[in-house]
């Protein structure tokens, strides 16, 4: 199957922009069985605060920018061509610290799986100041 810029269902997000190539729903993009792939767009000093996935692994390649990467309490600055592993029920955070826009691709295991794709832990201690 070829997926055109059609296919994409696009879904603006306080950090960005979330483009889905392959979505949760049953409804639109690529009809996959188990993948969720997502190209998320993080505009400067924006980011994808504090979450986890409660039953899902997920993988992401940075595209573009400069990504402070958090997994757990560990941080990284990740630049384009940088991978990030993050298993299941794992609390992590990305956040362009970069001047410019950054892309990066998510992709997620376990697309039937009826919990939500991400639960928000942003405002729970300790994630809530880990960063300052």
């Amino acid at each position: 199957m070829f997926l055109s810029k059609d296919n994409i269902i696009a879904e603006p997000a306080p950090m960005g922009m979330n483009e889905f190539f392959s979505h949760p729903s049953a409804d639109g993009a690529a009809p996959t069985e188990d993948l969720i792939f997502i190209r998320g767009t993080l505009q400067p000093g924006m980011g994808h605060d504090f979450h986890f996935h409660q039953n899902r692994e997920e993988f992401l390649y940075i595209l573009s920018g400069s990504i402070e990467q958090w997994i757990g309490h560990e941080k990284r600055l990740c630049k384009p061509g940088d991978v990030i592993y993050v298993p299941p029920a794992t609390v992590h955070a990305s956040f362009n610290v970069g001047q410019e826009t950054a892309q990066l691709l998510a992709i997620f295991n376990k697309k039937s799986d009826p919990a939500e794709l991400a639960t928000d832990v942003s405002t729970q201690a300790p994630w809530n100041n880990i960063r300052a």
